[in-house]
């Protein structure tokens, strides 16, 4: 039976064959194009042409779509259709400017009839001044556009009221097809955030670090990704940098304290395929007046592809190398004499390599394997000047008591990280067609595997600077305490995670008598994440209720695994100063520590349920697409206190002995609560709306097209964790904290945005005025009980508390105050954009941007608070010369 069912897949294939062939040129005709890529949008095939620009292959049915493609040229699709009534085999191909008959600005719906994928190509990347990839996001719905915002760790959070941190580490992001990772970022000092501005730990990829300038096309894909795709929850985005033979090109931006340059060539090499390089540098200081905030950043890039003589084979080995240049940055305006000063070194290697094989076998269409190896250098750093008289330096490395040392009374204050993240990456897959008339199978298997390890050697700790968060304050009778701080050394301490998904997945198409097509992916994944294991079911649908309008609808499972200073914390210290006694002859303290030991912490991963419906309209004068979501991201990684009873010594002190230090006896102990932070599965997020694009073609009597897209989100965040509050009675030796139920945090808001673009193609000209609407932004009040569910003792046990007895006078050093939370409500505002674009023939293009150019800052009033809305204006330029 096994033996029938493969000879009925085969005969089929074979029955339906399609021969595909022809010659690629340029515009006139007279240019042949080697090195198009040729593929079937709807099967597996794919060639690329030679140097007479000559391509032909087979499909595998006579249903299908075929896009040529190459670096600067305008893609061309080819339907069955289109095929069969060509009078010619030439295929021509017009450069990809502004003399083109259209030209997209904006983000569109990717052309599919399943999901909700939209793609940003060549002129919608430079919609807005983009600088990295956080500005060419701007252009999603329910984003703001801003001026480029350089100067701090930039990230991004999909479909939601509520930008958080959980939903930027659920995205993920694939650069030329290899998953880019931040999980190994640990340049934290005593938090779970970073030591400087500049430090994105546990938010994802900062944008910042990928150029906008060697960008060809991102798609993102905030619904339900196929099931190949996995480690995320909140969505995926795909940048594809351009790689080919180009003219040398120059490209040049300014706006404001920002300058960027770029350089990039594409050569062809004799029998060696093509090479493609280029050349990014940022310099960022949007406010000169600070000199401790500045950005340097160089990247530079290296993409290698080659064919073998057939084109069965394709390789592209890329190099990216990439480094900030941040020296020491002092605060040269500070009384202190410039010594206040911070920095971040963060200087790198990416390397990839795509392969891709065609077999002539009937068992396998194509045979695919990526390999990603990234590894960087990081250095956090910041110093203040600090004259105190001293302070109490904790050096013990175990728990006990100790004498202490001190610092200077006049000194550097430093905190100081080292890390060495490395990341490797590997995935390689299997895909097989098999067709007849009305059924197409595109199944495909596979396998991904990651490896994440941090070598640097961590937290610097130097009792002569320490800094004052790991120093306690003497010279008094109250205890100073404290969460302390040591040195940590990230290569000895973490254990390198390894990650391992395999998947399966079944494009199917079925076309009905009539004509009409269903569409089928389903799709499924097994994941171990941190020792966890899960499935994820990916299942989108799509059908042709006529030619021109679809419906789609779509629900998946994700996960994304904890990082590794989320699951490797480091040893908690807990110092307390018991007396500092300073004289004229000595100066002695006593200090006890405690130290918790912590290996790795068994996290799982954060997960999503992800829930979508939609519709698409394709008129002759545009294309429309509205899609309604619902996600539940659950076991989010959020942080919260940990309680532990610790016995703590009663000291009595003997000065007997003049002029010299007491001496000290244990005459015995009393309980302590110690309360530190962790990370914990506890965080539950429901995001649900819609959004919508609507994209009109050019009414060629007046040069004019126009796009509108929106979206609408409500968001609710709740932490299963109780709420936890200290005694306000300091008398109070029994009932010292109050646990309280947590509080939900409920949002939502409607955002829309319209784009007029004039577009003079026999002048290589381009207008458009972008009109953002701020409709509604609402924050909706919880209000809580004042009275504690049950409390902790001194022994750290937890004591319920009856109803009855809430309003007892021993709980009122418990009790919050009275709620007078009400709903936040912005009303809506405006903001506008300009954008004017001149190419000549020459190879000179010209591009000036004005942010908020009407300079309109409305006063808008939230909750009886005044303020101005919408950023100061700005005036931006590009220029891009290319020969």
């Amino acid at each position: 039976m096994r033996i029938s069912i493969i000879f009925i897949f085969f005969s089929y294939t074979v029955f339906s064959q399609v021969p595909v062939d022809g010659v690629i040129f340029s515009e006139d005709g007279v240019e042949p194009l080697e090195g198009v890529t040729v593929i079937n949008l709807k099967g597996n095939e794919w060639t690329v042409s030679n140097e007479k620009g000559e391509f032909n292959f087979l499909v595998e049915n006579s249903d299908f779509e075929i896009q040529f493609k190459i670096l600067g040229r305008a893609p061309f699709l080819l339907s069955d259709e289109d095929f069969l009534k060509r009078t010619s085999d030439s295929i021509f191909l017009h450069p990809d400017n502004l003399r083109l008959d259209e030209v997209r600005v904006t983000a569109v719906p990717k052309r599919s009839k399943i999901g909700s994928a939209i793609s940003l190509g060549e002129y919608a990347l430079s919609q807005v001044q983009s600088y990295s990839l956080s500005d060419i996001l701007k252009q999603l719905p329910g984003q703001e556009i801003t001026p480029p915002s350089l100067n701090a760790s930039n990230s991004i959070s999909l479909r939601t009221a509520q930008p958080n941190s959980i939903n930027s580490f659920g995205v993920s992001y694939l650069l030329d097809g290899v998953k880019l990772s931040n999980d190994e970022n640990m340049q934290s000092y005593n938090s779970s955030s970073g030591l400087t501005s500049y430090d994105n730990l546990n938010s994802g990829i900062d944008l910042r670090t990928i150029p906008a300038s060697n960008i060809e096309e991102v798609e993102v894909i905030s619904g339900i990704p196929d099931a190949k795709y996995g480690d995320l929850t909140s969505g995926l985005i795909k940048i594809n940098r351009k790689a080919g033979v180009t003219p040398f090109t120059i490209n040049s931006s300014i706006r404001q304290g920002n300058t960027a340059v770029s350089l990039s060539k594409g050569v062809r090499l004799t029998n060696f395929g093509n090479l493609s390089l280029s050349l990014d540098y940022l310099n960022a200081n949007s406010d000169p007046r600070n000199s401790l905030e500045q950005y340097n950043r160089i990247t530079a890039s290296v993409i290698w592809s080659v064919y073998n003589a057939s084109k069965t084979l394709r390789n592209t080995l890329s190099l990216t190398l990439h480094n900030n240049l941040d020296d020491t940055n002092y605060d040269k305006d500070n009384d202190d004499g410039g010594k206040d000063a911070k920095f971040r070194k963060d200087r790198g290697i990416h390397l990839s390599n795509r392969f891709n094989w065609k077999p002539n076998s009937n068992f396998i269409d194509n045979f695919n394997f990526t390999l990603g190896y990234s590894y960087s250098y990081q250095h956090s750093f910041a110093q203040s000047f600090k004259n105190d008289g001293g302070r109490v330096v904790p050096q013990s490395m175990e728990t006990g008591l100790f004498t202490a040392g001190y610092t200077p009374v006049a000194y550097l204050q430093v905190k100081e990280v080292y890390g060495q993240p490395i990341n490797l990456s590997a995935t390689t897959s299997i895909d097989k067609e098999f067709s007849s008339n009305k059924l197409r199978q595109n199944v495909s298997f596979g396998l991904n595997t990651s490896y994440s390890d941090n070598r640097g050697k961590g937290k610097s700790y130097d009792p002569k600077n320490a800094h004052t968060q790991v120093t306690l304050s003497g010279g008094g009778s109250s205890l100073s305490s404290g969460e302390g701080i040591r040195a940590l050394d990230y290569d000895g301490y973490v254990k390198p995670r390894v990650n391992i998904g395999l998947y399966a997945q079944d494009n199917i198409t079925w076309k009905f008598e009539s004509g009409k097509e269903l569409y089928a992916n389903l799709g499924l994944r097994y994941d171990i994440q941190n020792a966890y294991s899960s499935y994820s079911p990916r299942i989108n649908l799509g059908y042709e209720l006529t030619k021109k309008i679809s419906i789609r609808g779509g629900l998946g499972f994700a996960s994304k695994a904890p990082s590794l200073a989320q699951i490797y914390p480091g040893d908690k210290y807990f110092d307390i100063l018991i007396r500092d006694f300073r004289t004229s002859s000595y100066s002695f303290n006593l200090v006890q520590t405690y130290k918790k030991e912590l290996d790795k912490i068994q996290l799982e991963p954060s997960k999503s349920w992800k829930y979508e419906v939609g519709f698409n309209y394709n008129p002759s004068f545009g294309n429309f697409a509205f899609t309604a979501y619902y996600n539940h991201t659950f076991d989010g990684i959020t942080g919260y206190n940990e309680l532990e009873k610790v016995a703590f010594p009663i000291v009595e002190f003997d000065f007997s002995i003049p002029n010299m230090p007491p001496n000290y006896v244990v005459s015995g102990y009393s309980p302590y609560i110690l309360s530190y932070s962790l990370s914990k599965n506890a965080q539950q997020i429901v995001d649900k709306g819609i959004e919508f694009y609507l994209n009109f073609r050019k009414i060629e009597a007046i040069n004019t097209s126009l796009s509108l897209n929106g979206s609408y989100t409500y968001t609710r965040s709740v932490s299963e964790l109780e709420k936890m509050k200290k005694n306000n009675n300091v008398l109070e030796e029994d009932i010292l904290y109050g646990f309280y139920n947590g509080l939900p945090s409920k949002s939502d808001r409607l955002r829309l945005r319209a784009t007029i673009t004039h577009h003079l193609s026999e002048l290589g000209l381009l207008l458009s005025l972008t009109a953002e609407q701020f409709t509604q932004e609402n924050i909706y009040a919880s209000t809580s009980n004042i009275y504690p569910t049950a409390y902790l003792n001194a022994n750290a046990e937890r004591i319920e508390i009856a109803e009855e007895e809430k309003g007892d006078s021993k709980y009122d050093g418990l009790l919050l105050s009275p709620s007078e939370a009400k709903d936040k409500k912005t009303p809506a505002y405006h903001n506008f954009h300009l954008r004017a674009t001149k190419e000549l023939l020459n190879g000179l293009s010209m591009s000036v941007y004005a942010n908020n150019f009407l300079n309109y800052h409305p006063v808008v009033t939230v909750d009886e608070t005044s303020s101005k809305r919408n950023s100061l204006i700005s005036f931006g330029a590009q220029i891009k010369y290319q020969f």
